[in-house]
């Protein structure tokens, strides 16, 4: 698999992890350059300025305002930060997986490439089934020889990023390395 199709499953699968729309997922995949995990935005800490993990916040980005949750880091580091829920996969990705049960065989068509997925439930174990493509060969070869939640290295064009080994949203594996989650553009 080239760096560019693991820039396109990376940012498909952030854009799904945060729901925001690919172009500020991509965006954000490159908002820290000095190698270290991405930072929330200033609005979003803001949001939860004397808040305690869990209440509901609302915060503004490009002019559009956003419910979410304060949360901590994804290594549970503070400071707490406004985070919207997890989205509701594509509809493509939910229409490959109709009438069919976790774990099975899917095909997705993404930019006019076939792609063949296993139907799981979204990020955040939502009850949404959808076709989830696997992680890219890099991402899975980089924890081969590591356990879940050690920390791993992938190269995502030409820039190496430190993440830690996950397991898919299923369970069913294998372990991928996936970078920390990006902040909210």
């Amino acid at each position: 698999m080239t760096t560019r199709t693991l820039g396109v499953f990376a940012t498909v699968t952030l854009a799904a992890i945060t729901g925001f729309p690919s172009n500020q997922a991509h965006q954000a995949l490159a908002a820290n350059d000095n190698g270290g995990p991405p930072q929330p935005p200033q609005e979003a800490i803001d949001a939860c300025a004397n808040q305690k993990e869990g209440a509901t916040c609302t915060v503004s980005f490009h002019g559009q305002s956003v419910q979410g949750k304060c949360v901590k880091g994804p290594e549970g580091q503070e400071p707490l930060a406004c985070m919207p829920p997890p989205p509701k996969p594509p509809q493509e990705a939910i229409d490959a997986c109709a009438n069919q049960k976790e774990g099975a065989v899917c095909t997705l068509s993404f930019h006019g490439r076939s792609i063949e997925g296993t139907c799981a439930k979204g990020p955040g174990r939502n009850e949404t089934l959808a076709c989830m493509p696997p992680p890219p060969p890099e991402a899975v070869e980089a924890c081969a020889k590591l356990s879940e939640g050690a920390t791993c290295t992938v190269s995502h064009h030409g820039r190496d990023m430190e993440g830690k080994c996950k397991n898919s949203p299923s369970g069913a594996g294998p372990l991928a390395c996936l970078p920390p989650r990006p902040p909210l553009h």
